[in-house]
């Protein structure tokens, strides 16, 4: 077991506060209105203290969007835990991403400023560093199984269930009623993955 010295426990509670506080000026202000002094202040540390852990506010806002697919991926396995069926832990899964969209902060950083303020190719990469085993190794899972429809390709429908996703989260984001947005959403994406599974 490796203990950490002092500093560098000082210096992981001031990174984690920092990245706190920017979630919470970014989901009130968005990317381009947000600035560092308020960050700064919120988290009660120094400018100096925030340039020291984050080149500039795009690499912070990079970290604060790394913490909330973070947090999402946590739910999910949370989610899934104990469930054996691969399709129903899709399914599950799925529902898990669409109840994190009615989440003010998640809705704001990860689907509405991240792919501008990230650029959309930086945006996907993120999303799918995070994502994309995960989905495929749930169609892996089924296809050992003998769950997945025959001459599926695994890596291109993994890819396509996630835009599918994506798709939905946004509508769940913007909806007038999130809760039942997502309801319907969560409808037809089984509907979607009912598709690919094959009958035992």
């Amino acid at each position: 077991m490796i203990v950490k010295s002092r500093r560098e426990q000082y210096a992981e509670e001031t990174r984690r506060a920092i990245i706190e506080a920017a979630i919470a000026r970014f989901t009130e202000d968005g990317f381009a209105k947000t600035n560092i002094d308020s960050i700064a202040d919120l988290a009660r540390v120094t400018k100096g203290a925030i340039y020291h852990h984050f080149t500039d506010k795009s690499v912070l806002f990079e970290a604060t969007f790394e913490a909330m697919e973070d947090r999402l991926v946590a739910h999910v396995l949370a989610g899934i835990e104990g469930i054996d069926d691969p399709w129903r832990a899709l399914l599950a899964g799925a529902e898990v991403f669409l109840e994190e969209c009615c989440q003010a902060d998640f809705r704001r950083i990860a689907l509405e400023e991240a792919p501008v303020a990230l650029g959309w190719a930086r945006w996907k990469e993120i999303e799918e560093r995070h994502f994309l085993g995960l989905v495929g190794g749930a169609l892996g899972e089924m296809a050992r199984v003998g769950l997945l429809v025959a001459s599926i390709d695994i890596d291109l429908a993994a890819r396509m269930l996630l835009a599918a996703l994506g798709e939905a989260g946004l509508a769940v984001a913007g909806a007038p009623d999130p809760t039942v947005e997502r309801q319907r959403a969560t409808a037809l994406v089984g509907r979607l993955l009912t598709g690919l599974r094959r009958e035992p």
